[in-house]
């Protein structure tokens, strides 16, 4: 007779497991460069910080002294402070990627390697937002190199 209507399911949880190595094997391969990228990200970030409140400093101090015309040392400080800020983000998004493959590399899960796809979307994302901010910024300026003077003359 066929099989019982009221008969507890059968699941074989080891059917996919191939899968999940298959999609594996290239994030563990990716896995040293995602966190030297990361690594290098936050070497720059210290660097950035430092020279911009080295600027800071030193350009606060440099105003005391002379009268110079043009953008105060100082101001051009607080833009590397700022843009430490946007080599902060992404490195961090690239470092905890790189945790999340390590994390499916002993678990083999998937809802590791959905994390992981996460934080890689979220870097992603992050860099094609600051990408066409960027690019609008730089067409402003551009614009405005190309328009400010005629108005000045």
């Amino acid at each position: 007779m066929g099989e019982s209507h009221y008969a507890t399911p059968n699941a074989d949880l080891t059917a996919g497991t191939g899968a999940i190595a298959d999609i594996l094997k290239p994030l563990s391969d990716t896995k040293p460069w995602v966190r030297l990228c990361s690594v290098l990200g936050f070497v720059f970030t210290v660097f950035m910080l430092l020279i911009g409140l080295a600027a800071i400093v030193g350009g606060f101090s440099l105003d005391q002294v002379s009268a110079s015309p043009g953008m105060p040392i100082g101001g051009l400080g607080f833009f590397y402070v700022v843009m430490a800020f946007f080599y902060f983000l992404p490195s961090l998004y690239l470092f905890k990627y790189a945790n999340a493959i390590a994390s499916a590399e002993i678990s083999h899960s998937a809802a590791d390697i959905a994390i992981a796809a996460g934080y890689q979307k979220s870097f992603w994302k992050f860099v094609g937002i600051f990408a066409l901010i960027m690019t609008i910024v730089m067409v402003i300026g551009i614009g405005a190199a190309i328009i400010l003077p005629m108005f000045v003359a």
